[in-house]
């Protein structure tokens, strides 16, 4: 699958300064928030191991997933562990990661939940789906399992989300460690870019784990036919937006260009050929920030902010906040909320380094908005529909 991208090395960089000019970053328009565009908020608990996910069940039951293995069934004033029984690497990066709640939950009662799957000293990132009875948990099964396993304990990805045609899309990471990218003699060849591997790419499977028939590698013998996206480095962020019927991601750059991409089945988002950023001892990576038929990404952020989730609001309890595309940031410590006009986006700064690193945002049933942060005393906080 791999083309001869190396005869247009020439031709790119020509017009690399003119194509960087048509991307614009986020931090050409950035608006930090004063106190009277800022809701009031209310911490329901700050007792959290490290939480990374949260699915609510109904407006007062939520699970919350925890990268030191646990399963918090918060109910009210109550906390109950749920045991899942897995082969969990709590290390590096890894740990139960992202949980959400089947889109036909009212007639299947299922729970996705993702997780670093550790196997003989290595890990992976894996998908599973399972039920709560009686507050256990039930007919667990597993529906993926990314390949191959690695000894790297960093960039899962793990982030899921659901379209509206009974797919479930996956983020898997190029699970490189920090300084990877720039040693990498051809990077044409990298995993990410590579069909045969599940690493840097994302994932469309149907709601039982099997394969969509439409999937743009189906038949191909040199690829996989569950990816439906690579070149991605480590999406932490992926909603599905139902007033396009399109899907988002965000993705962490190296040393800056964290980036929001379009995913389009097929498509090569070039990493680790092309990015805004640099490695982390400062070395380059790749050729540049753009090349033939890999796509550039919608915005970019540099310096990095660490994006961690995406969300896209149309509820109603927040008048203001109708359309908006939210950010949450590692980095950054810091809510983004955006609005887009056209390919035009606006940014916004809500509660810098109130909460420290932000590592989730959520919509209830009834359209609240919750954050998770991240930590050994992580919280959930109720986003209040007025302002403080």
């Amino acid at each position: 699958m791999k083309k001869n991208y190396r005869s247009k090395y020439l031709l790119n960089n020509i017009f690399l300064t003119i194509l960087i000019l048509a991307v614009p970053s986020f931090s050409l328009a950035k608006n930090l928030c004063k106190s009277d565009c800022e809701p009031t908020y209310e911490i329901i608990t700050d007792d959290l191991s490290y939480p990374w996910g949260l699915a609510f069940l109904d407006e007062t039951r939520v699970v919350v997933s925890e990268r030191s293995g646990s399963l918090k069934l918060i109910d009210g004033e109550s906390i109950q562990n749920l045991e899942t029984g897995l082969q969990v690497s709590f290390s590096g990066q890894g740990g139960l990661l992202d949980i959400r709640k089947s889109p036909s939950y009212e007639q299947d009662q299922f729970l996705y939940l993702t997780y670093s799957k550790r196997k003989q000293g290595l890990s992976t990132t894996a998908l599973v789906r399972f039920k709560i009875e009686s507050n256990r948990i039930t007919n667990i099964e597993e529906i993926f399992e990314a390949l191959p396993y690695v000894g790297s304990s960093i960039h899962y990805g793990s982030r899921i989300t659901f379209d509206e045609s009974g797919h479930i899309f996956l983020t898997v990471g190029d699970r490189f460690n920090y300084t990877t990218a720039s040693r990498i003699m051809d990077v044409f060849a990298a995993d990410p870019q590579r069909l045969d591997n599940h690493l840097g790419k994302t994932i469309r499977l149907n709601l039982d784990g099997s394969i969509p028939k439409d999937n743009p590698f189906v038949g191909l013998s040199d690829a996989l036919p569950e990816v439906f996206t690579y070149g991605h480095r480590n999406p932490q962020g992926i909603y599905y937006n139902s007033n396009d019927s399109q899907v988002y991601v965000v993705d962490h750059g190296p040393k800056g260009g964290d980036e929001i991409n379009q995913l389009i089945g097929g498509r090569n988002y070039g990493w680790p050929v092309i990015t805004y950023g640099k490695d982390y001892n400062n070395e380059k990576v790749g050729v540049g920030a753009q090349y033939s038929d890999m796509e550039p990404p919608l915005y970019y952020w540099d310096p990095s902010v660490a994006p961690s989730s995406l969300l896209i609001y149309n509820g109603e309890n927040y008048p203001n906040w109708q359309s908006s595309w939210f950010v949450t940031t590692l980095r950054e410590k810091t809510l983004l909320r955006f609005t887009k006009s056209g390919s035009k986006f606006v940014e916004e700064r809500l509660y810098q380094n109130e909460f420290g690193r932000i590592r989730k945002i959520e919509t209830s049933p009834t359209g609240d908005l919750f954050l998770l942060t991240d930590g050994g005393k992580g919280s959930l906080i109720k986003i209040l529909g007025k302002s403080r």
